[in-house]
């Protein structure tokens, strides 16, 4: 449930619905050997076919309410345990709230516009995840220019599936290396991969992974509304370790049970335009994380990975590390106070944006 700019439920709409028509739905199962431009299409095809099956937030859907429970794992008090509740009016209205002891957070969409409002300044690491993992739309969408790199015929969790590498992801990145004086870019990396596995019977996303760095998602069983289906059970893992595992307790057509005012943004809600493909974020100036002396005592070096929201202010907002080597996240931490960003827009009024850093020093 959420994605792009920022951590919020945003489903793929079916932008490829015609390749699918193309390809043809008995085809996807099949897997000869296929040139590069039918593999290209193939891909899509199984994609797209997963975006329009999973796309509650499509006009289609009529109003529905999504009640989820949420176990977080590997926290420094133990395990803890949540609700996300999303109630829709698909395509132009939705409300969600995550509730956790200690964690609270509204998201929405009124008319056009997007709005936010939480208990804390900066997001933990844990709910990033959380978002992640219930945004299925996220997962089901290819950069422009990205190319399908192979499918595959695997078993996931017991049930055949159709597997497809492309890259690079929809992902913004900002790669720097300490020590160097040019602004580096923000946008799609060139190196990065995803790897979406899909049932070969129903379509369905069953898996999605972006190499070993960041988080791995995987879905099984299915909850059906009308002709839609949204995953029965959610898990995110970090390397071999269960982080967050998600159960659907409850979702139904909901016709008469939301009242307008459900989905009006709360009093110090910040707002912003909704934006399917917003300009991305630019950085202007930069200070260098550099090295403490320390950490250069002890040789300590390689590539410290962060997520982090650029917000409509221009700075760094929820910095969370993915990836850190000893001190040199805290080198990260203090350098990207500093930083400073020309925001994403969306016909050139600012929007918030997702970026993950990774910021590499050399031995």
């Amino acid at each position: 449930m959420r994605s792009e700019s920022v951590v919020r439920p945003q489903f793929l709409r079916p932008a490829w619905s015609t390749l699918v028509a193309l390809v043809g739905l008995a085809a996807l199962s099949a897997t000869p050997a296929l040139g590069a431009d039918d593999q290209q299409q193939r891909g899509i095809a199984l994609v797209a076919r997963a975006a329009m099956l999973e796309n509650l937030l499509s006009p289609d859907t009529g109003r529905f309410r999504l009640r989820i429970h949420v176990k977080l794992f590997g926290l420094v008090d133990g395990t803890r345990e949540g609700e996300v509740l999303l109630l829709a009016a698909p395509p132009s209205q939705w409300f969600e709230v995550v509730r956790f002891p200690g964690y609270t957070e509204s998201t929405g969409l009124t008319d056009g516009q997007r709005w936010r409002k939480r208990n804390v300044v900066d997001k933990p690491y844990r709910f990033h995840e959380v978002s992640q993992l219930l945004d299925l739309g996220s997962h089901l969408k290819l950069a422009p220019g990205a190319e399908v790199k192979g499918i595959s015929q695997q078993t996931v969790a017991g049930r055949p599936a159709l597997c497809v590498a492309s890259g690079p992801t929809a992902a913004l990145w900002q790669r720097d290396i300490a020590g160097r004086a040019a602004i580096p870019e923000v946008g799609p990396w060139k190196d990065s991969r995803a790897a979406l596995c899909f049932d070969a019977d129903t379509g369905a996303l069953l898996s999605a992974e972006y190499g070993k760095e960041l988080p791995r998602f995987e879905y099984e069983g299915q909850v059906a509304l009308g002709a839609k289906t949204f995953p029965k059970t959610m898990r995110c893992f970090e390397g071999k370790e269960l982080a967050v595992e998600a159960t659907v307790v409850e979702l139904v057509a909901d016709s008469g049970a939301q009242a307008e005012g459900s989905f009006v943004a709360p009093a110090g809600a910040d707002r912003w335009p909704e934006c399917e493909t917003p300009a991305p974020p630019r950085l202007v100036t930069k200070e260098d994380a550099g090295v403490d002396t320390y950490a250069k005592a002890r040789r300590t070096f390689g590539t410290v990975i962060a997520l982090a929201e650029v917000g409509t202010d221009g700075i760094i907002h929820d910095l969370a590390f993915i990836q850190a080597h000893g001190v040199l996240h805290d080198n990260v931490k203090k350098a990207a106070k500093d930083w400073k960003y020309a925001p994403a827009t969306c016909n050139g009024v600012p929007v918030p944006s997702e970026i993950y850093i990774a910021y590499t020093f050399m031995p």
